[in-house]
């Protein structure tokens, strides 16, 4: 049976420090405050989901065949390249993401979020600090974005 992913945006108003960063994007279940707090203030947007299939044969930022898929790929590239972090949504950052998100031919179904959706959560997030989580508000107890 195919894994399904889901991949939802947190929008944080705080820097998070490096190592907690690491600690993140290695999976590692060490206490991380400051990313804590940070997702319980986050506003968050449901992006979409993806499963094994969807994933590119070879593996590179960005590749994978469906918009999520390509947001995550990206944002986990980004977030442990040259040193651990979570990524300033800035206008260069928003227009890659929303250019990732674009369908492309060879796209495979896969639940997604409207485009002008995403564009409207990344616009009024602006300045804040983007981090791809696998579970919504619901789960973290804060408000949707």
């Amino acid at each position: 049976m195919e894994e399904i992913y889901r991949l939802w945006l947190a929008a944080m108003p705080s820097a998070i420090p490096e190592d907690e960063a690491r600690i993140h994007w290695n999976c590692k279940d060490d206490p991380t405050p400051t990313l804590d707090e940070g997702l319980r203030c986050a506003s968050y947007l449901y992006v979409g989901s993806w499963g094994d299939r969807h994933e590119p044969e070879n593996l590179h930022a960005g590749q994978g065949h469906c918009p999520a898929n390509r947001l995550f790929s990206w944002l986990f590239y980004i977030g442990t390249i040259d040193h651990y972090q979570v990524p300033l949504l800035n206008e260069e950052l928003m227009a890659r993401l929303v250019g990732l998100y674009r369908p492309r031919r060879g796209d495979l179904p896969a639940d997604a979020t409207e485009l002008p959706r995403l564009e409207s959560f990344l616009r009024r997030h602006t300045g804040l600090y983007l981090l791809p989580q696998e579970q919504g508000p619901e789960t973290q107890g804060q408000m949707l974005g």
